[in-house]
């Protein structure tokens, strides 16, 4: 098994990290002292399966219009443009296990971060001058844009709570996670451990599946 290092550093006011291995990647389960209730979390999600996706897409992944995003209940699906889409595992096998050749593994290449709780929207509008709230796109909404100089892949899952993840390429992954720090100042933001994200995730209701 491959030994993979962790693409972002933590600061060591975020606390003590609980640490685990999961498919050769040192993954945080939480950090001590527990982290309790926040307005914003972010969570480093970087050990998870990406993937793009070239071809006809749209009958196995469900989307075909460049911008909408579909959650499976495993993934998230972002569409790019026509034949061209984006997909974040987050609940299957930390091993990228891809259907066929239309899809190109990007977990080593590209970070992915989570960035959740009632504020995380006034985050992310600090991060990036497009709408991630338009109200003429009903369900997850999948956006290709820039932050701060840096071209990031976002899926707003316009759940019951707000959330979304970014993804950049790892090169630029340390400069991301530094500008949602800063974006979160004002809003109290915590570093969290994943399963902090997925308590979140499991209980965000997710308003439509596409």
């Amino acid at each position: 098994m491959i030994t993979r290092t962790r693409a972002i550093v933590l600061p060591d006011w975020a606390g003590t990290p609980v640490e685990v291995e999961s498919g050769g990647w040192p993954v945080v389960e939480s950090f001590g002292p527990p982290e309790g209730e926040c307005e914003v979390g972010l969570t480093d999600l970087s050990h998870r399966p990406k993937a793009t996706v070239q071809g006809p897409i749209h009958e196995k992944l469900g989307v075909s219009k460049p911008g909408q995003a579909v959650w499976n209940g495993q993934a998230l699906v972002g569409c790019l443009k026509p034949e061209h889409a984006i997909v974040f595992d987050l609940t299957g096998p930390v091993e990228p296990q891809w259907q066929d050749t239309s899809y190109t593994d990007m977990t080593d290449g590209w970070i992915l971060l989570g960035l959740w709780g009632p504020k995380s929207l006034e985050v992310v509008q600090r991060l990036v001058t497009v709408d991630v709230e338009p109200h003429d796109m009903a369900g997850p909404l999948f956006v290709a844009t820039g932050s701060h100089g840096i071209r990031v892949q976002l899926v707003n899952l316009r759940g019951t709570t707000p959330g979304f993840v970014i993804s950049c390429d790892r090169s630029h992954g340390q400069t991301l996670f530094e500008s949602c720090v800063r974006a979160g100042r004002q809003f109290d933001l915590k570093i969290t451990g994943q399963k902090a994200f997925y308590a979140w995730l499991n209980n965000a209701a997710l308003r439509s599946t596409k």
